[in-house]
């Protein structure tokens, strides 16, 4: 049978594994007592480090420059879009001219289709080969224009030819002779057409005439194409031509609270909802008599004219409200003034500012309010020569004890500043 030997260590390899040992251990306390210093480390605070850590923000301070400029108000008001007055041709028909009644009054060419602008001396469509043109005047064109004939509507013929550098001659002003009916064949020719003349009748071979259906005089300029009376090789139906007079105009409604402030000649800004347009005008004139009639806002308004500068655009049609931004004057000249956030009462009931005199500090300045609109006030200092254009006031303060215990101070938009108060 085998027999079991006992092994028995040398004495060397003992004293190297209590050694090994040993140091395992150390090594392990090291560690451990390096994790304890960090979490020490990160929980343990001095009281210094306390107190800034948990110190509020620095306070800031909001201040802006006294202004020395005229205080404006911006009044709103209502306004809509009206149509221009419209004027037509009578229906067409035969004139006395050379085209007579026979030709059928069919629209052969078109000049200036709707939308167009049309100038004094313009063809607009062109009926049966014959021009159909504008001129100036107030009274509407009502007969066939020739030889012998005389009046008002005569007088503005030739002061239309006239206009156009096609002379009348020694014609006199409202009669209508050879020399008007010399300047009306040359007119025609610069057209491109052949002036009608008179066939028949004790009229007959007096020269040029100028047939009612190749007329139309409108009172003003610009003058727009609004519809025609039919297109080219349709036979005309209704009238030949109708103009719209001018551009869109725009009638406003203004409060009369701001009666007071508003007056012929102020700028005006025009917006609209749902155009990204902005157009600007002036005030005409303003009725200070109270009205109701199609009042926008349901109240009284003083109705004003308003003056455009330029044609308002697409976007804006006739029908349409529009709000009227309109800059008010409300001091007579240049005066100093602040943001209202810088005004501050007084416990004695005075109004005062705080004037920022150094990088941590202020004093307060008295001051009387004179007015106040589109966020400026308008000051006088009750002390003379306390403050002056470009001096910085405090517009925002939070409750704030001074230092040397001389009180509080705050202005009315509670914002917070490191400001001394002085006494």
């Amino acid at each position: 049978m085998g027999v079991d030997v006992p092994v028995v260590d040398k004495p060397g390899h003992g004293r190297l594994r209590r050694r090994r040992n040993i140091l395992l251990a150390i090594a392990g306390l090291a560690v451990i007592a390096s994790i304890g210093g960090l979490l020490v480390s990160t929980t343990i605070k001095s009281p210094a480090q306390q107190a800034a850590e948990t110190t509020a923000p620095g306070l800031t301070r909001l201040a802006a420059p006294v202004q020395y400029t005229v205080i404006r108000n911006t009044v709103q008001a209502n306004g809509v879009i009206t149509k221009p007055p419209q004027i037509s041709s009578l229906s067409s028909g035969g004139g006395g001219g050379v085209s007579g009644g026979n030709a059928q009054q069919v629209v052969t060419k078109i000049f200036k289709s709707p939308g167009r602008f049309v100038a004094p001396g313009n063809v607009i469509i062109e009926v049966a080969g014959q021009p159909f043109f504008v001129f100036r005047g107030a009274v509407p064109a009502y007969r066939d224009m020739a030889a012998g004939e005389s009046g008002t509507d005569i007088a503005q013929l030739q002061a239309g030819l006239e206009g156009l550098g096609f002379s009348v001659g020694a014609d006199t002003s409202g009669v209508y002779g050879r020399g008007t009916a010399a300047a009306v064949a040359a007119f025609y020719q610069s057209l491109g057409y052949k002036a009608p003349t008179v066939q028949g009748g004790p009229k007959s071979g007096r020269g040029a005439e100028v047939p009612l259906s190749e007329i139309m005089f409108v009172p003003r300029f610009p003058a727009q194409v609004v519809k025609l009376g039919g297109g080219v090789g349709k036979i005309v139906s209704g009238s030949l031509v109708t103009l719209s007079m001018g551009s869109p105009a725009i009638r406003g409604q203004l409060n009369p609270a701001y009666g007071s402030l508003v007056r012929p000649g102020m700028h005006v800004t025009i917006t609209a909802q749902g155009s990204p347009a902005v157009m600007h005008a002036t005030i005409q004139s303003v009725i200070k008599k109270p009205q109701t009639s199609h009042s926008i806002s349901g109240g009284l308004y003083f109705p004003m004219r308003i003056k455009l500068r330029k044609p308002l655009p697409s976007s804006m049609g006739p029908g349409q409200n529009v709000i009227l931004s309109i800059r008010a004057a409300q001091s007579n000249g240049p005066m100093l003034a602040v943001p209202e956030a810088a005004l501050f009462g007084g416990q004695d009931g005075r109004d005062y500012v705080s004037k920022v005199t150094g990088p941590n500090s202020a004093t307060r300045v008295a001051v009387t309010v004179v007015t106040t609109g589109d966020g400026l006030v308008g000051i006088r200092a009750d002390q003379p020569g306390a403050l002056k254009q470009g001096d910085q006031v405090v517009t925002g303060e939070n409750y704030l004890t001074s230092p040397l215990g001389r009180g509080t101070l705050r202005t009315g938009s509670g914002q917070s500043s490191s400001v001394k108060v002085a006494p």
